[in-house]
């Protein structure tokens, strides 16, 4: 393993050379020769246009509903919400989806109902008809409320009675129902359905990066062969969360032996190109490069795999991203797939599409993902025309059928409207396939005197090295904590005890921090993420705020997020007004956050191991004078049990 890299003074006059190829619209397959090469079946080439129908139909739903006013087939309902479309993107979300295994990941945008769709619709498709049963009988009050029957059903009709479930409680989650995946707490924005590895949908662009990023830190850590899919528009991909995951999700430590293990991060960042952010022009006005995928060479020199397709080509998507995964299951991710399309509708419904022409529109609409894909499949004699009327008229009363049923489905309980803002669970014991870790050295102070006093950066880094000891899950991150120690000394020697898969140093990235801490708690880990100083917080705001705070309760309850986000607080060093404020009231304001600000040794490794209890993302917040002023850390010596404790979050201390 690398002890270290030598940065050696090097001035020597030449060239850097850029950049390389990156493949164009390259796949020019068909139906007939992807059955043939054994990479599709007939059943499956039927269920990708399938998947796409019922994908469509729940927007169209949206569109009639809301430009009719509340008239939608035989169903009334004045729907209210958003209305971000994806129609004409569907080859997207179901070419990649059927191209991962139902134990893989996806994160989701403000446009992903076709995402949401598509995740459960392979899932359940790849179940035997056992795994059918035990879903619809997991799911026995809503094959109840639909007057579905499971009894001696052959596993065709099991499949079509646990879609029905699946996209009623999608339609129920955009009618704001109790029956919706998330309770009516998320709406159309933020259609999650976690028991699909769905790690959820944000309507802050670019949000979920970070959360896939996080999601693959997971899996790498892990060693357990799954990928993520990281879905996001192209004005997601001008963010500066999207430059910060990218950036970190390259990081040659990961592959070049710093680390124990040589295995890059397996996330495919898909780029969702439809031409627009909201009316900005993605080519020639607010880019100054004609293909996203370009900046993959911005990132490392593999250019992360970056590959553009044709996003209203389902077996040219399917295709791209069967490809990613193996590079990314084979340790060389991650990889950048830019799927270029359009959407068929305006931003939302009350866009009025100013800003592209009729005959733009007209001449995209030729390519309809789904009138394409099926001419091809009559053309090559896998159905016939007639089939494909039938499969239109079944899919539209089908999802007429469900959304009557969403329609009278009950709204939630306004008495519950706080309800999920917390979990009230807490950890008590580490469960057993992560308990105990290797150590690479024991510290010295592991035989300390119990009896004898501790500063508060003692008791911090005792508390931290008997954590990661007993717990597996828990991983660190952040600015300068591995080597340095950080910046106030409080990781000082954890590197050298547990090594660079437990601790490592990120890029001066505090969005991206954060916005993987959340992605690694999703996915089970116990991240504790550092921030160098409260000042900086402000930086992943977005992240902490509106994504880890709310994750539990806009997703109905369906996550957790144990995640620690460490931060340094206070004044008197003269740092002047950036790098010395005190923002505990700032983060106060974001209801599912929980803080703690401990004041003495006894408190801060107590109130650490109470926080690494919680299914909630915790601020552990630390004044910087306990930790290194002369007089200040004095004063916070305590005499502190060498065994683990704890104090409660709640209880405040009296200063």
């Amino acid at each position: 393993m690398v002890k270290e890299i030598n940065v050696l003074p090097e001035f020597e006059k030449g060239v850097v050379k850029v950049g390389g190829d990156i493949p164009k619209f390259a796949y020019q397959g068909t139906v007939r020769g992807e059955i043939e090469a054994g990479r599709l079946t007939r059943d499956l080439a039927v269920d990708l246009l399938k998947c796409m129908l019922a994908a469509r139909n729940v927007e169209d739903m949206l569109v009639e509903l809301r430009l009719n006013k509340g008239r939608y087939g035989p169903v009334r309902f004045l729907y209210r919400g958003p209305t971000h479309l994806s129609i004409g993107q569907e080859a997207m979300a179901v070419g990649a989806i059927s191209a991962i295994t139902p134990q893989d990941y996806i994160t989701s945008h403000h446009r992903g109902h076709s995402e949401a769709v598509a995740k459960g619709y392979f899932a359940l498709r790849e179940m035997s008809e056992e795994d059918l049963v035990e879903y619809l009988r997991r799911n026995e009050e809503l094959v109840g409320f639909l007057g579905l029957s499971i009894e001696r059903m052959d596993r065709s009709s099991l499949f079509e009675a646990a879609l029905r479930i699946h996209l009623f409680k999608i339609i129920a989650e955009l009618f704001g129902k109790e029956y919706g995946y998330c309770r009516g707490r998320g709406g159309s924005m933020h259609i999650t359905c976690s028991e699909f590895r769905h790690l959820g949908a944000t309507a802050i662009v670019g949000g979920c990066l970070g959360i896939a990023l996080g999601s693959g830190i997971a899996s790498r850590y892990l060693g357990d062969g799954r990928v993520t899919l990281c879905f996001a528009g192209d004005g997601a991909y001008n963010n500066g969360l999207a430059h910060e995951s990218l950036n970190m999700a390259c990081m040659a430590q990961f592959v070049n032996g710093l680390m124990e293990k040589k295995f890059g991060i397996p996330t495919i960042f898909i780029i969702l190109n439809n031409q627009y952010g909201m009316s900005g022009q993605q080519k020639g006005e607010v880019t100054g490069i004609d293909y996203l995928a370009e900046r993959g060479f911005a990132y490392n020199k593999a250019g992360m795999h970056a590959e553009i397709v044709n996003g209203m080509d389902v077996l040219a998507v399917r295709d791209a991203v069967l490809r990613a995964a193996e590079i990314a299951r084979r340790g060389e991710g991650p990889v950048l797939l830019e799927f270029i399309g359009y959407r068929f509708k305006g931003h939302s419904l009350s866009d009025q599409e100013r800003y592209r022409t009729k005959d733009e529109v007209e001449a995209w609409m030729r390519w309809d993902p789904i009138n394409v894909y099926a001419e091809k499949l009559i053309g090559e004699g896998i159905i016939t025309r007639e089939e494909f009327e039938r499969l239109k008229k079944e899919a539209r009363l089908r999802n007429e059928e469900l959304a009557a049923k969403a329609a009278e489905a009950p709204d939630p309980d306004p008495e519950e409207i706080t309800q999920d803002t917390f979990s009230e669970e807490v950890e008590e014991e580490v469960p057993e396939e992560f308990r105990g870790s290797r150590v690479l050295r024991e510290p010295e102070f592991a035989n300390r005197d119990p009896e004898a006093e501790i500063t508060y950066r003692e008791a911090l880094i005792e508390a931290l090295y008997q954590a990661m000891k007993r717990d597996r899950r828990i991983i660190l991150w952040g600015e300068d904590i591995a080597d340095y120690g950080g910046a106030f000394g409080a990781t000082e020697g954890l590197l050298e005890i547990f090594g660079r898969e437990r601790i490592f140093n990120t890029p001066i990235s505090e969005a991206a921090i954060v916005g993987a801490g959340l992605g690694a708690a999703l996915r089970g880990l116990r991240p504790i993420v550092e921030i160098m100083y409260i000042d900086f917080i402000t930086q992943s705001l977005d992240q902490l705020g509106n994504h880890a705070a709310k994750w539990r309760y806009m997703t109905g309850g369906q996550h957790s997020v144990p995640l620690i986000v460490r931060t340094t607080i206070g004044g008197g060093r003269g740092y002047a007004g950036q790098h010395s404020q005190s923002l505990e009231a700032l983060l106060l304001h974001f209801p599912g956050l929980k803080i703690v600000y401990p004041s003495n040794a006894y408190d801060i490794k107590g109130l650490l191991f109470a926080s690494l209890r919680e299914r909630n993302p915790v601020v552990f917040l630390e004044h910087q004078n306990l930790h290194r002023d002369p007089v200040y850390s004095k004063l916070s010596m305590r005499r502190v049990p060498k065994e683990e404790y704890i104090v409660p979050i709640g209880e405040a201390a009296i200063v």
